[in-house]
C-alpha cells in the first residue's frame, strides 16, 4: 500500500517546478490506486514506506540549467509576470518572464544587531523596510511645514530681512526644498519608487521621479552651502571681527543658488536620477560620488576647517582670559595688553552668544550630510556587487520559488551585501529631521511675540480703515 506521506512529499518539492513549466502530471494523492483499488495510506507503519534517497533536502532548484528563452507559465509567490521579458534589465530581478515586485527593497530583509549591541542577531521583520521608510517620509514631509513656516517668519517679520539673518532665511528656503520631497511619496511610495509593476523609477520613465530627483539634488547642495555661509560668517564676525556679507549677498546667492543649479543640471543631463533604495530618487549608485557626494565634500570639507579655526581662536582667547585674570592682580606690568585681551575676549563670547543657534544649526546640517555620505560609501556600495553579479541573484531567486523558500530564510544568500536596516533608517531619520531641529533651535518665543504683534498690528490697521470708511459713509449721507 503506498503512503501519503510520500505523495504529499512529491506535492512539496516538486509542485512549483510542474507550475513553472505549465503542467500538472503530478498524481492525486486523495484518489484510489487504480492497481490495488485503495487510498493511501496516511500512516507510515501499514504502508510501503520507502526512506528517501535525496542527500540535501533544503537543496534549491537549479536555474542556470533553464534556457535563456524559456518563460515559466506561472510564477510563484512573491513573483510577478515579467510585462516584458525578452528585455527586462538584470536590475529588476528578472528571470524565465518572472519578476520581484517593484520595489523589490520590501521583500527582502536582513539580519540586523539587537538593540544592545551584541553579537546576537535576527532576522528583521517582513514589512518594516515599507513601515520605517514612511516614517521617515512623514518626518521629512513634518519638517517641510516646519521649514515653510520659518522662512515665512523669517521674510515678513519686522527686523528680519537684514544681515545676518538674511542668511537663516536663506538656509530655511533651501532646507524647504529639501525637505519638500517627502511629500511626493506620502501615502503611495511606488509612485515615485517604480515607473510600472517591476521596474524601477529613472528621470527617463517616471517625470515625479525627475522631478523629486532634482529638488532632493538642488535642495542637498543649497543646505550645504548656506551651512558654510553661516560658519564662514561667523569666523569673519568672531576673528576678524568683519562684516563682509552684510552687503555682499549678491555673491552669497550667486555661489549658494547658483553651485547647486549646476550639479543638478548637469546630473539631470546625465540621465542619472534613478530610484535607488528608500522612498527617494536621487543620483544612481555608479555615479553618486563623482556627480553628487564629491561636489558636496567641495563645499563641507572647507566649511570644516573654517569652523574648527574659529573654535581654536575661542579656545585660545578664552584661555588667554583665564590666565591673564590670575596673574593681573599678582604683577605690576602695563595692564593695557590685558584690557586689550579682556575686550577681545568679550567680542569673542558677544559674537558666540549672538550666532551660537546659527552655528549650531549649520554644523547639525553638516554633520547630516556627513554621516548620510559615510552610510552611502560604507553601505550603499555594497549593493553595487549586488547589481552586477547575476549568480549571486540567480541564487537568491533558487532559494525563494523553493519549496522552503521564504522571503526571511533566503537573505542568508545576500545578507552580505546589504545595507543593515537599523543603520538605513537612522541616516534617513536624521537628514529628515533637520527642518525639525530649525524649528527647535530658531523658534523661540520671540518669534511668536513678533508674529502676534504683527497680527494685533494688521488687525488695527483694518479695523481703522474700516472705521474710516464708515464715518465718510454716515458724512455723505448726511
Amino acid at each position: 500500500m503506498g503512503c501519503m506521506s510520500a505523495c504529499d512529499d512529491v506535492y512539496h518539492r516538486c509542485s512549483k517546478i510542474f507550475d513553472l513549466a505549465g503542467i500538472n502530471l503530478l498524481p492525486n494523492c486523495n484518489q484510489t490506486s487504480p492497481l490495488t483499488g485503495l487510498t493511501l495510506s496516511s500512516s507510515n507503519a501499514t504502508c510501503n514506506s520507502i526512506p528517501s534517497k535525496v542527500t540535501n533536502p533544503n537543496a534549491y532548484y537549479n536555474l542556470s540549467a533553464v534556457p535563456a528563452n524559456f518563460i515559466a507559465a506561472k510564477c510563484p509567490s512573491p513573483f510577478i509576470k515579467d510585462l516584458d521579458p525578452f528585455s527586462s534589465s538584470s536590475e529588476t530581478l528578472c528571470l524565465a518572464g518572472c519578476c520581484m515586485p517593484c520595489p523589490s527593497q520590501n521583500f527582502v530583509s536582513r539580519r540586523f544587531p539587537s538593540l544592545s549591541f551584541s553579537n546576537m542577531t535576527q532576522f528583521y521583520p517582513t514589512g518594516w523596510t515599507r513601515r520605517g521608510f514612511q516614517a521617515t517620509t512623514i518626518l521629512r514631509a513634518i519638517s517641510s511645514v516646519l521649514c515653510l513656516f520659518m522662512a515665512i517668519s523669517y521674510l515678513v517679520l519686522p527686523d528680519k530681512r537684514r544681515h545676518p539673518s538674511l542668511l537663516i532665511l536663506n538656509f530655511s528656503i533651501a532646507l524647504f526644498v529639501f525637505s519638500l520631497v517627502g511629500f511626493f511619496s506620502v501615502g503611495d511610495p511606488t509612485r515615485i519608487q517604480c515607473a510600472n509593476s517591476t521596474t524601477p523609477s529613472t528621470q527617463d520613465n517616471n517625470p515625479l521621479c525627475a522631478v523629486q530627483g532634482a529638488l532632493l539634488i538642488f535642495g542637498s547642495l543649497a543646505t550645504c552651502c548656506w551651512s558654510a555661509a553661516l560658519i564662514l560668517n561667523l569666523h569673519l564676525h568672531t576673528v576678524w571681527r568683519s562684516n563682509f556679507f552684510s552687503d555682499r549677498y549678491d555673491i552669497l546667492n550667486a555661489f549658494c543658488w547658483g553651485y547647486p543649479a549646476i550639479i543638478m543640471a548637469v546630473i539631470l543631463g546625465l540621465h542619472k536620477v534613478k530610484f535607488e533604495f528608500a522612498d527617494l530618487c536621487l543620483v544612481s549608485m555608479d555615479a553618486i560620488f563623482e556627480t553628487f557626494f564629491y561636489p558636496m565634500i567641495a563645499v563641507i570639507c572647507p566649511a570644516f576647517l573654517v569652523h574648527l579655526a574659529t573654535f581654536v581662536y575661542i579656545a585660545r582667547m578664552a584661555f588667554q582670559e583665564s590666565t591673564l585674570s590670575e596673574t593681573r592682580h599678582s604683577t605690576q606690568s602695563d595692564p593695557n595688553p590685558a584690557g586689550i585681551t579682556t575686550r577681545t575676549h568679550k567680542h569673542v563670547l558677544v559674537a558666540v552668544k549672538i550666532q551660537w543657534r546659527a552655528l549650531l544649526l549649520a554644523v547639525l546640517a553638516i554633520s547630516a550630510v556627513v554621516f548620510y555620505w559615510i552610510f552611502y560609501f560604507t553601505q550603499i556600495n555594497k549593493m553595487k556587487t549586488l547589481v552586477k553579479d547575476n549568480s549571486i541573484k540567480l541564487n537568491w531567486i533558487e532559494c525563494m520559488i523553493s519549496p522552503d523558500g521564504s522571503q526571511d530564510n533566503c537573505t542568508e544568500d545576500i545578507r552580505d551585501y546589504l545595507p543593515p536596516f537599523g543603520v538605513m533608517i537612522a541616516a534617513e531619520a536624521y537628514v529628515s529631521s533637520l527642518g525639525i531641529w530649525l524649528a527647535i533651535v530658531f523658534g523661540r518665543m520671540s518669534l511668536f511675540r513678533d508674529w502676534n504683534d504683527l497680527l494685533y498690528d494688521l488687525r488695527l490697521f483694518f479695523t481703522s480703515r474700516g472705521s474710516l470708511k464708515a464715518r465718510n459713509e454716515q458724512f455723505f449721507a448726511l
